[in-house]
């Protein structure tokens, strides 16, 4: 048995710790290794961006303090302040991701991955609801029995981790570059993904990671090895998972259709980011009751101070962090996305700018000077060449518009270049 507990399943020291701890850290390395030697390093990896992706590795160093301050299962005061505490710095170092110090210039090496734009919002998905979750699990499951020898806190499992993390790789980066690529690109360029298809594949697999996430950190939780444990299976609580799925997918998704993804506002993204922390509540919920084999309702003072206090950490990055973080996505995404339309075939590329030209004549005049002065900062950032290529289909595209939208257009486009003039 040994000192931490059994060799084999994973809640202890032993060789189990290092598929998930070296996974980890192989993959906040690849989001940091230099690509380009036409560009300083520091140029595209900027030291805030470096540090917060090394702090993913935060999540091996909990385990690691809840083991070694007490044996698995077992509850101490001292190892409830030392959880706290780490779940504190973890936020810490998750609320920087809503930085625009976080993102670098765009270089044409890049191509379609950055991780300075897919990691900050996906890593928010994912950090957002380990702290909610766990919030929801402290305040449902600390009962009185439990409050005197700390039997709530989380007993660890390493196998566990590591179904936590390929979940993560789901929902961050797999999801990231399929929602990148696949969706926002064939759908900007050659006009595919538009119906439910682009829906269904995006938020379907925000649902999928969410769910993986959400069973692999409750096996962290409870100590076991994920997919070993027969659970009661309680069938409602499939059901209200069932209630977050319509919550997730048709729901949020029709509400993204309804607005140009790139220009929605920062009060309409925020009350999507709201509707994600509901659904991503439900969701756990439901998990929670189905596989703890009943309802479950709070019990005690303690379980609320907590759980509150970790609901507050929740939301305050999956939807404000989150929020924040996806309008510095969308500004950092533009001179990617000009960047690939200026390889795309001319129809396309005149189809493409003559519709975001008419997208900006609709707006009101301040809200067409900052999109517009978005996509002009971004036309800089690209090589001579394409810049050249950009600004003659901005050109043609103005001059088929109609003449109330074109004169709109072109007397914003004066403050834009006189403005971006006068600042270089």
């Amino acid at each position: 048995m040994g000192f931490f507990g059994p060799f084999s399943p994973g809640t202890g020291i032993g060789f189990y710790i290092l598929p998930p701890v070296l996974i980890l850290l192989a993959i906040t390395l690849s989001m940091t290794l230099p690509i380009t030697k036409r560009v300083k390093w520091s140029t595209y990896r900027r030291p805030l961006y470096v540090i917060a992706v090394m702090f993913e590795n935060w999540i091996s160093v909990v385990g690691l303090v809840l083991i070694l301050v007490a044996p698995p299962g077992v509850g101490t005061e001292t190892k409830a302040v030392y959880f706290l505490l780490t779940i504190i710095v973890f936020w810490a170092a998750t609320i920087v991701l809503a930085s625009k110090r976080i993102q670098s210039r765009f270089i044409p090496e890049m191509g379609l991955f950055r991780p300075d734009l897919l990691y900050p919002t996906g890593a928010n998905l994912a950090r957002g609801e380990i702290f909610a979750g766990l919030g929801l699990k402290l305040m449902l499951t600390i009962t009185p029995v439990s409050i005197h020898n700390f039997a709530w806190l989380p007993v660890w499992n390493w196998w566990g981790l590591l179904w936590a993390e390929l979940s993560m790789v789901f929902l961050v980066a797999v999801r990231g570059m399929t929602k990148l690529k696949i969706v926002l690109m064939g759908r900007m360029i050659k006009q595919k993904m538009l119906g439910w298809r682009g829906t269904l594949l995006e938020e379907g697999f925000l649902y999928l990671g969410f769910a993986g996430l959400s069973y692999g950190f409750l096996n962290v939780f409870m100590g076991y090895i994920p997919f070993t444990v027969v659970y009661p299976r309680f069938w409602p609580g499939a059901v209200i998972m069932g209630i977050a799925a319509i919550i997730l997918i048709p729901v949020r998704g029709y509400l993204k259709h309804k607005v140009d993804r790139i220009t929605m506002s920062y009060q309409r993204t925020l009350g999507l980011m709201a509707i994600l922390y509901v659904g991503v509540m439900v969701l756990m919920y439901g998990m929670i009751v189905m596989l703890m084999g009943r309802f479950l309702i709070v019990t005690t003072s303690l379980g609320v101070v907590l759980g509150v206090f970790l609901q507050i950490l929740g939301i305050s990055v999956i939807v404000f962090g989150r929020a924040r973080s996806i309008m510095n996505d969308r500004k950092g995404m533009l001179p990617q996305m000009l960047w690939v339309l200026s390889h795309a075939d001319e129809e396309d590329r005149q189809r493409v700018m003559k519709m975001r030209l008419e997208i900006f004549a609709s707006m009101n005049e301040n809200e067409r000077f900052v999109n517009m002065m978005n996509m002009y900062d971004a036309l800089m950032q690209l090589p001579e060449d394409k810049q050249s290529i950009m600004l003659g289909a901005q050109m043609m595209a103005l001059s088929v518009l109609e003449a109330e939208k074109r004169n709109k257009c072109m007397r914003t486009m004066d403050r834009v270049t006189s403005m971006g003039a006068s600042l270089q």
